[in-house]
């Protein structure tokens, strides 16, 4: 049980670093693109955070959970192939890229101001986002392997068939838990909107 507990702490530890590596290889990415390469993504920015601060709530919720759900979603289902492993890793470094890359991309067009649209309207989503991913995958990685090891007879099919019912509840409850970081970013980005008069 304790060498358990120490594997799934190690995995979490991996794929934070995984995380981490990604958004300072998105931020280098953007910082260190070419000027047409930057007018790209700060107009792809633009018209992200326009679109944000001209929605109501209900279509803001909509579109921050839709983004979350594409990612679980595309976790989950990795979770059920015997070798979707690396590309769970994947996923999370492609998600944490775009962040890396959205926050670089908003402090080159903002300046100093980028901190206060940084903080507001990305920050929030994109951190809980990340860690939600970063569970998700951790789960889907386990799950992956417990694929695997039923494909070489190590594990039953009755056991796998428990363990799938488990996984699915819990990938569930992780995305409550991006529908709540939706929820959050849109109540965020409403107050933002009421104190600077956007």
């Amino acid at each position: 049980m304790q060498r358990r507990s120490n594997a799934r702490l190690d995995m979490f530890v991996f794929l934070m670093a995984a995380a981490l590596l990604g958004v300072l290889f998105g931020t280098l990415v953007c910082c260190y693109a070419s000027d047409d390469t930057q007018r790209s993504l700060g107009l792809i920015n633009d018209d992200f955070l326009s679109s944000r601060l001209s929605s109501g709530l209900g279509p803001m919720i909509l579109k921050s959970f839709g983004t979350g759900a594409l990612f679980m979603a595309a976790v989950f289902l990795l979770g059920l192939c015997a070798l979707g492993q690396p590309f769970t890793v994947l996923v999370l470094v492609c998600r944490a890229v775009g962040i890396g890359a959205a926050a670089a991309s908003v402090f080159s067009a903002y300046g100093k101001e980028g901190l206060k649209v940084f903080s507001f309207l990305l920050l929030p989503e994109s951190a809980a986002g990340l860690m939600i991913l970063i569970l998700a995958a951790r789960e889907s990685i386990s799950m992956s392997g417990i694929v695997f090891k039923t494909l070489t007879g190590s594990t039953t099919d009755r056991q796998l068939c428990d363990i799938t019912k488990l996984y699915s509840v819990k990938m569930l409850v992780l995305l409550s838990c991006t529908g709540a970081a939706a929820l959050l970013q849109s109540v965020i980005t409403i107050i933002y909107k009421m104190i600077f008069a956007v």
